[in-house]
């Protein structure tokens, strides 16, 4: 089979894109999607991946899928479509939304399964891709030694406090976002030129306020149709505990018209998200970073790994029943 992989798309494969998803509006999809790379056999279409980004920080890989094409065959397409998309995808930390199917063709292509990934659960979604609520893993029963009065502590102090989420970006200025974001994440500086072009072409936008003080922040990157992602989610530590972070995420969340909203976050937020009960825990996101050309191996972080990876080759019980996965 002489396989060849292509980022050109042209009117003549709108048939053939939406026969492969099974859906009208696919082609459309791949016309709005930041990177996008097709496999074809001659004249037929044997399969497909495509990319969600607002072109600055973030990548969202989505709709991997192969025709059912006899033998290896099947794999190499797969590593190929994401092997040519990876090209376009340089320097970046690269999420990748799968299915139950794809663990160890993943697995093989170097993308790590994540332990700290949350969907906005809604109905019809297969109860068998998700989690169920509150779930942790063994290493999060760990107790985290005064947080808890910490936050009783803060949240007496706010107690008076009137918050406002005007649903939009308001009044924000770059460098007000910025300098949250860098408060709420452990003092960690942000490139204001990347948060504000970030910001600028994300697809929505939301906002916390005490008064005209920015106390809260979030945005999401979509794709139109089908997908979005939750990036950047940050609220001013003098303010936590009053679940201005919960609010902000249901009001950002209640906008998006995406069917399937993502996001991927640290271990420290794992507590936060279990108690939001309209997101549950997504099984099958997987993450990868992208290597510059170049650019020397990042030096393994077996800590790290653990906390945001399950083990290469992890199943959870049902998983075992189907034997080998279908790729």
């Amino acid at each position: 089979m002489s396989i060849r992989f292509t980022n050109e798309l042209y009117p003549c494969d709108r048939e053939r894109i939406d026969a492969l998803y099974g859906r009208e509006g696919s082609y459309d999809l791949f016309e709005r999607s930041y990177a996008h790379v097709l496999a074809y056999e001659e004249n037929v279409l044997l399969g497909a991946v495509r990319a969600v980004s607002e072109g600055v920080e973030t990548v969202l890989v989505v709709d991997l899928r192969t025709e059912k094409v006899p033998g290896e065959d099947v794999e190499k397409i797969a590593l190929g479509l994401l092997t040519e998309l990876e090209t376009k995808l340089r320097g970046r930390r690269v999420m990748l939304y799968g299915e139950r199917e794809q663990l160890a063709l993943l697995e093989k292509a170097g993308y790590g399964r994540c332990k700290n990934a949350w969907t906005l659960f809604r109905e019809g979604f297969p109860e068998q891709d998700f989690l169920p609520p509150g779930y942790r893993f063994e290493s999060e029963f760990l107790p985290k030694p005064g947080a808890a009065s910490k936050k009783e502590d803060r949240k007496a102090e706010n107690a008076t406090k009137t918050i406002s989420y005007p649903g939009s970006r308001a009044q924000a200025t770059d460098s007000e976002i910025n300098e949250l974001l860098t408060k709420a994440f452990f003092g960690r500086p942000h490139d204001i030129n990347k948060t504000a072009k970030a910001f600028a072409a994300s697809s929505y936008v939301a906002t916390a306020y005490d008064g005209d003080k920015l106390v809260g922040v979030a945005r999401a990157v979509a794709d139109g149709g089908r997908y979005a992602t939750i990036l950047n989610v940050a609220v001013d530590p003098e303010y936590q505990g009053l679940s201005i972070g919960k609010n902000m995420l249901l009001e950002l969340s209640g906008r998006i018209t995406e069917p399937t909203v993502v996001l991927n976050t640290h271990p420290g937020a794992v507590g936060f998200y279990n108690r939001i009960r309209e997101y549950r825990r997504n099984r099958y996101v997987f993450e990868k970073y992208i290597q510059e050309e170049g650019e020397p191996e990042r030096p393994a972080n077996p800590e790290f790994r653990i906390h945001m990876f399950t083990p290469a080759g992890y199943r959870f019980p049902d998983e075992y029943e189907t034997g080998k996965e279908k790729q």
